[in-house]
């Protein structure tokens, strides 16, 4: 709403006509001065009636210009010492009515961060003291009231160089009985004042952390790039997640009021006021039960191994929708936007696991055998081999040495020899020599080359791994491809290095070597085998809508590609993944409310200690008609097949009874 000056004077003038008349000397009068007045009557009246009506406006106007420069005397002359003052003192202010963000709603509908009413402590540097004694005693005051050193509300007021009409932070979220003492200490307390303010409220802050981010309070570099932009000096922005990602439909629009304040900064009179409009409400494609669900099994796993680094997506296989989003360890996202204290930020950032750091989007890892459903699906488009094709798992194979020096052994994981299959058998008990056979190529089993390090790293590229997939979240990594080209590039200079070896082609045929991908990228390949070759853009926002219903951005599903591999080949690996469920390395998933398919994988990630591994384990279902796709990975976590097939198995089971549509 806009304020202005009213004008005090409303005229009408609207001319209303009454009954005619002449005034005459009483003498008769002939026909014909009869006859003439009756023609010219009519002009003769309405020429005196304009002469009239045009003195009573001028008659009008003079009264208006009386009146006004009366006023104008009175506001110069008679109250020039009062505006005078208040302009010398700068009282006339404009203060920023704060705006609540847009809330945050899951896929139904469920409220996942929204605002609450808070307060603040702030000082206007303009209304401060001047005088070194009273500014001290003023700041002892409000220290003892905030009981907290008068040195640490020192620093804050030194610390805060904001521009001369803004205001410095000293406290957020202060208690309601310490604002209440500041209310009625106002007086007291030249420069500091209590104002309200919208305090980001998040339901369930250590479940959503690395989905929502956080909202904080603008730093002195983000004000600088973001005053343009309408951007206050105690702002508060997204920090990370979607709170950053989609800051600017969230934020809210500040509302204004132009106020007068006395000497010491306390407003006497409000002149007009603007309201404020809160931001944008975010819908989400995420299940929050089927979040709290994967959340709550995925911690138990880990409390059980004395574990804390994990991650684990969900995603709809048909559209690319993010139904889960979990990283851990957790944090309490309320912490920063409560204002977090520098002890308790210091302790999260020191922390080794590293608590704010987006596992999922920015966490790059060996797949280990959770490739081997790509790799197949290669080795059939190439014809390296068939559906049919037998390769006999001994345990290991052995390179001779062409330079006579000692031979090279390739073992298989627990050099257990898992003895003659094809391609569905090898992928359900994951059979580390049949994909060594198949990526490298092994003579002695009848496959001279493989598929080949070069066709093998531009497949992998094809279902999009070594680039990020653009999902809707900030810092997403794209992982590493590795061939030839790269390693020589990477070790320049190190002829040893620099070389690529059969044995490179080996372990990027089983998710190992330099192979690199984040659990998003592991989520999406299995998506896409899911459903049928499609590879679609991961996105956690559905839409945004503003505060009257009007839908500002509604996300659609985007198909970034099919990988070139015909649909029959892709069925005989969707075969196999449902075979380790039925009698794999997935065996207990089996029993759950749907039928699905996965992948185990265990990936070697400490070349000092082989014993150390990831453990991971995909899935979808239904099997025969996908609708869900679920990766968990954990950290120095041992097997994939013991310790996070659990964790997959206890949300599918709880998401097949709560949410198939079948």
């Amino acid at each position: 709403m806009i304020y202005g000056v009213r004008n005090p004077f409303h005229l009408k003038n609207g001319i209303t006509s009454g009954e005619w008349s002449v005034e005459g000397s009483g003498e008769p009068v002939t026909f014909e001065e009869s006859l003439a007045d009756a023609r010219s009557q009519g002009f003769l009246e309405k020429e005196g009636a304009a002469k009239s009506h045009l003195w009573q406006a001028g008659v009008l106007v003079a009264i208006a210009l009386l009146v006004m420069v009366g006023r104008l005397y009175y506001l110069t002359v008679v109250q020039h010492e009062y505006y005078a003052e208040i302009a010398k003192g700068n009282r006339l202010r404009v203060e920023y009515v704060t705006a609540p963000r847009g809330a945050v709603h899951d896929s139904a509908g469920e409220v996942l961060a929204g605002s609450k009413p808070s307060f603040e402590l702030v000082a206007s540097p303009l209304d401060l003291p001047s005088d070194p004694d009273e500014l001290s005693g003023t700041i002892a005051r409000v220290a003892n009231i905030l009981q907290v050193p008068p040195e640490e509300i020192r620093a804050a007021l030194e610390a805060g160089r904001t521009p001369l009409y803004e205001s410095i932070l000293i406290k957020q979220n202060l208690p309601r009985d310490q604002a209440l003492v500041f209310y009625e200490m106002e007086r007291d307390l030249a420069g500091f004042r209590v104002i309200n303010a919208a305090l980001r409220d998040y339901k369930a802050g250590e479940v959503f952390a690395h989905l929502l981010g956080y909202v904080g309070k603008i730093n002195p570099q983000e004000y600088e790039e973001k005053k343009a932009e309408g951007y206050l000096f105690n702002d508060s922005l997204g920090k990370t997640g979607l709170e950053q990602s989609y800051e600017a439909y969230l934020r809210g629009t500040y509302g204004e009021r132009q106020v007068e304040v006395d000497a010491r900064g306390a407003v006497k009179r409000v002149f007009g006021e603007k309201a404020s409009l809160p931001g944008n409400d975010m819908f989400l494609n995420v299940d929050a039960g089927l979040q709290r669900v994967l959340y709550d099994a995925l911690l138990r796993r880990l409390t059980i191994l004395g574990k804390r680094r994990a991650a684990a997506l969900a995603m709809d296989p048909r559209s690319g929708k993010i139904l889960a989003y979990i990283s851990f360890p957790s944090y309490d996202s309320n912490l920063f936007a409560e204002g977090i204290d520098a002890k308790t930020y210091a302790d999260i950032v020191a922390d080794e696991d590293l608590p704010l750091f987006n596992r999922p989007v920015q966490g790059t890892y060996h797949p280990g055998s959770t490739v081997k459903p790509m790799v197949a699906a290669a080795a059939l488009q190439e014809q390296v081999i068939s559906a049919n094709t037998l390769i006999e798992d001994r345990g290991q194979i052995v390179i001779p040495n062409p330079y006579g020096g000692p031979d090279s052994y390739f073992y298989g994981y627990g050099r257990r020899a898992l003895g003659t299959m094809d391609v569905r058998s090898a992928i359900a008990l994951s059979s580390d020599i049949f994909f060594y056979v198949v990526g490298g190529g092994y003579e002695p089993a009848g496959i001279e080359e493989g598929v080949g390090i070069a066709r093998l790293s531009d497949y992998y590229r094809k279902f999009h791994l070594g680039a990020p997939l653009g999902i809707d979240m900030p810092g997403e990594e794209g992982g590493l491809v590795p061939d030839p080209e790269w390693k020589k590039e990477y070790f320049a200079g190190e002829p040893l290095s620099e070389r690529w070896y059969l044995g490179d082609t080996y372990h990027v045929s089983i998710g190992q070597g330099d192979l690199l991908a984040t659990p998003l990228q592991l989520l999406s390949w299995t998506a896409t085998i899911a459903s049928g070759g499609k590879i679609y853009q991961p996105y956690t926002v559905d839409r945004i809508v503003s505060a009257d219903g009007e839908v500002l951005l509604q996300n659609e599903p985007r198909l970034l590609g099919e990988v070139p591999i015909e649909q029959k080949h892709l069925r005989v690996v969707q075969e196999g993944m449902r075979q380790a469920v039925l009698e794999g390395t997935a065996r207990s998933l089996a029993s759950i409310s749907v039928p699905a398919a996965g992948k185990t994988g265990t990936a070697q990630f400490d070349a000092r200690d082989p014993n150390r591994s990831h453990a991971w384990f995909t899935a979808y279902a239904p099997y025969d008609d996908p609708q869900i796709a679920i990766v968990v990975l954990i950290e120095d976590g041992g097997e994939g097949g013991v310790n996070a097939v659990p964790v997959v198995k206890e949300a599918m089971d709880w998401w097949g009874k709560n949410r198939n549509s079948r």
